[in-house]
């Protein structure tokens, strides 16, 4: 029968859970199982040091409470141990998880942002800019077309017509 190993390992766990850490039996576990620390952490995705700590039961070299919970537990996975009973032995030797807390926004986020300072002036400085250029295009266009080829001015106040109305009959 199947059962027999499992409910021998399992009875054995559970006769040393009184007197043991939950590290001591993982190393137990895991001697029964023939592994090595290095297959251990290759299997669970873990640096070598991390199985030594949990092992040694070393909360010092271990990272917060939540992590090493789901290490227990994957742990406990792999060498055949009841995950649930080794996650809260954990949590009964004294490590426990900080408290979750919820902490609510008062202040309501807008769906759209507003322009900062800098933005509204650099927009308006390309606007001004813009009208600036437009307005000054039909002078500037003049001034071009009002200078002959030998860099000379045009008398002020003499009307230039097209060449199609500019005519020597008088118009009568």
């Amino acid at each position: 029968m199947s059962a027999g190993p499992d409910s021998h390992s399992d009875s054995q766990a559970s006769g040393s859970e009184g007197n043991s850490t939950v590290g001591t039996r993982l190393r137990a576990a895991r001697k029964q199982r023939n592994l090595v620390i290095e297959q251990v952490a290759r299997e669970l995705h873990l640096d070598v040091a991390v199985i030594e700590a949990l092992e040694n039961d070393n909360q010092a070299a271990l990272p917060a409470p939540i992590f090493v919970q789901g290490y227990v537990r994957s742990y406990a996975r792999l060498v055949g141990l009841p995950e649930d009973e080794l996650v809260r032995s954990y949590g009964a030797q004294g490590v426990q998880p900080p408290p979750l807390s919820v902490v609510g926004s008062s202040r309501r986020l807008p769906r759209y942002r507003l322009f900062t300072t800098r933005q509204l002036r650099n927009i308006v400085l390309v606007i001004l800019g813009a009208i600036l250029v437009w307005m000054a295009y039909p002078l500037v266009e003049r001034l071009v077309e009002d200078r002959d080829d030998t860099g000379g001015e045009r008398v002020p106040g003499q009307l230039e017509l097209p060449p199609a109305m500019n005519t020597t009959q008088p118009i009568e």
